[in-house]
């Protein structure tokens, strides 16, 4: 499960080129001593806010106040937009998302009123984040989804790329980890082809996010440092305490204390000098949990609630149970066991008002701990149960992400294959009717009969290979659709038995430990009922025979005792699938799979020097 809710501070779209230049403010603020005209004022104050996003966030909503109350005298939609926009980021910067949330729509609704379908999308691309902090995971997917076209007939890279940095983070908080890591590269792509520094390394930020959810620390802090060189060079403060924020807790995983307090101290100082309230309260919690592993009990407490009464603040309940389970761990390390079960409980009460299973297992565990310490038996035993309970539904939970992750890939590919193909069909299409309007022009241009004949002749005859050879592709892409679609099946199907394979497995050995073995017993005839489901088979079978059309029946004419068993062991040969792809298809194990090799050698008459494989693919 993820570790923390929210990583990153909310990639609002920009209107403009960012340029940090101390040179261009100065001007600016001369221009607004000298100018006095409405809409020239309004103008700059909108450029300083923007200068100064990145650099001094309470600035910048001066300067945008300034801008909405000329441009709200002029009733002037795009510009109104604009100060929105940035009261928005404002709002967003200090933690308060129903305010950010508000002017966003109201950014929306005046940017529709200017005519800018385009800011209209991108502003709705950052509400559908805001969806995320409220859960609403599918419907934040959802919204970006119908996005994307407007973005691409608009041809916004940029805009383009900022969904697929959203939809990370959607993916990240479903447990769907590779389309989280492959959305973050797809962003990462984009913006490098752009040149972008800043959205560069933000990508790089959400990519060593993954690695840190995955505890590949090293591949984090390597990810984090150079997302905070970027930042470095084009002087984002913002950005850079956030980087230095997170490089020190994977320090503190990795045990390099040094290190860890280093980077967490440098981004705490720069945290205060910009009042960016929720990364202060992210690197105390950070330094509290670095002071928990040196074992530094009461400097861990102290900095702890530092970081809670920040988060209380803001109210981003994520981070306050996270911020009461270190403290209670901290008390309970200290043997100060009744303080350590009354944080815990708070951590408790707030898990399970936000649904965070993976925070409550953990807090229930150190709970049965500390009660087992007060000599507390019945009740630590209790406790204990319940966390036992909730460990074996997370473990649940996450094999279902995995299904799901797979189906979602799955349903994808085969989305994406169906366009391609529906691509050839128009681009046929489109040629024949060009074909179809130059007949008629040539009809219709007095050439002599002869000579339209002749040319006609000549021109149908090439016009006929161009068919010929766009049929030919036609079949071919559809031959191509259909052999992705195969094998994509094949493996989906390898994957989901591997999955419930490994859940049965578990089932079984919690059915040895429980008293409650009837539930186990039916889990696992569930399991087996979907491993040995024919249905599986039958729709494989059908995309195999699309693919390789009559290679069954000429299998069966050649050699007459080969059974329906071993022409499914011939047709996942004939894909060129490892052993272990097969024995997951197949329910078997990997020495089922030696020997059904062994008899089907036999029933095809091979010697030990012939090859099973050449054989299978020269029919």
């Amino acid at each position: 499960m993820k570790k923390n809710f929210f990583s990153l501070v909310l990639l609002l779209l920009t209107f403009f080129v960012h340029s940090q230049s101390q040179k261009k403010i100065d001007s600016l603020l001369r221009l607004i001593e000298t100018n006095k005209t409405d809409t020239i004022l309004a103008r700059n104050y909108i450029e300083l806010a923007n200068l100064q996003r990145f650099q001094n966030p309470k600035l910048t909503f001066d300067y945008a106040k300034k801008a909405l109350k000329l441009y709200e005298k002029a009733n002037h939609h795009k510009g109104l937009a604009k100060a929105y926009f940035y009261h928005s980021a404002y709002y967003n910067s200090v933690g308060k998302l129903d305010s950010s949330r508000f002017f966003m729509r109201k950014n929306i609704e005046q940017s529709i009123l200017a005519g800018d379908t385009l800011n209209a999308a991108g502003q709705t691309s950052n509400l559908a984040y805001l969806e995320l902090a409220d859960g609403n995971t599918d419907t934040a997917i959802s919204m970006l989804d119908s996005l994307t076209p407007v973005f691409t007939k608009y041809g916004d890279s940029a805009k383009l790329a900022n969904t697929f940095v959203i939809k990370s983070q959607a993916y990240n908080l479903k447990g769907f980890s590779n389309l989280s890591l492959e959305a973050s590269q797809a962003a990462l792509k984009i913006y490098s082809t752009l040149d972008d520094t800043r959205n560069i390394a933000q990508s790089l930020m959400l990519i060593g996010d993954h690695y840190q959810t995955e505890n590949s620390h090293h591949k984090a802090i390597n990810s984090f440092k150079e997302a905070l060189k970027l930042y470095e060079s084009i002087d984002n403060k913002i950005f850079m305490s956030q980087a230095q924020s997170y490089i020190g807790d994977s320090y503190t995983e990795l045990k390099n204390f040094k290190e860890a307090e280093h980077y967490l101290n440098q981004a705490l100082t720069l945290s205060k000098e910009l009042q960016f309230s929720a990364n202060i309260g992210r690197t105390y919690l950070n330094l509290g949990k670095l002071k928990l592993y040196e074992e530094k009990y009461d400097e861990a407490i102290s900095v702890l609630n530092e970081g809670l009464e920040l988060y209380r603040a803001l109210k981003i309940p994520h981070n306050e149970t996270r911020a009461r389970f270190f403290i209670g761990k901290a008390y309970f390390e200290k043997q100060a066991y009744r303080k350590a079960i009354a944080e815990l409980d708070k951590s408790i009460a707030i898990s399970k008002q936000i649904d965070d299973s993976g925070r409550l297992k953990d807090a229930l565990f150190y709970k049965s701990l500390a009660l087992e310490a007060l000599d507390q038996v019945d009740e630590a035993l209790q406790v204990y149960k319940e966390s036992k309970v909730l460990s074996d539904s997370i473990f649940n939970i996450e094999n279902q992400q995995k299904t799901n992750e797979l189906q979602v890939i799955y349903e994808t590919e085969r989305r994406e294959q169906r366009i391609a193909l529906q691509q050839s069909e128009i681009d046929l299409l489109e040629q024949k009717t060009r074909i179809s309007n130059l007949q008629k022009l040539l009809l219709a241009g007095g050439l002599s009969l002869s000579l339209l004949i002749i040319g006609l002749g000549l021109y149908a005859f090439r016009q006929k290979l161009k068919r010929n050879r766009l049929e030919r592709e036609k079949l071919d892409s559809e031959l191509t659709f259909k052999k992705k679609e195969l094998t994509t099946h094949a493996l989906h199907l390898a994957q989901k038995n591997e999955v419930l394979e490994d859940l049965k497995s578990k089932a079984e050995h919690f059915k040895l430990e429980t008293d409650k073995k009837e539930g186990y017993q039916q889990l696992i005839r569930t399991i087996n009922f979907d491993l040995q489901n024919d249905k599986n088979w039958n729709n494989f079978s059908r995309y195999f025979e699309e693919v390789h059309q009559g290679f069954n029946s000429k299998i069966q004419q050649q050699f007459p005792e080969v059974t329906s068993n071993d022409l499914r062991l011939i047709s996942l040969l004939k894909m060129n699938l490892s052993n272990k792809e097969i024995a997951n298809i197949l329910c078997i194990s990997a020495e089922g799979i030696k020997k059904a090799r062994y008899r089907l050698r036999k029933k095809m008459g091979l010697s030990t020097d012939d090859s099973l494989e050449d054989l299978i693919h020269s029919v």
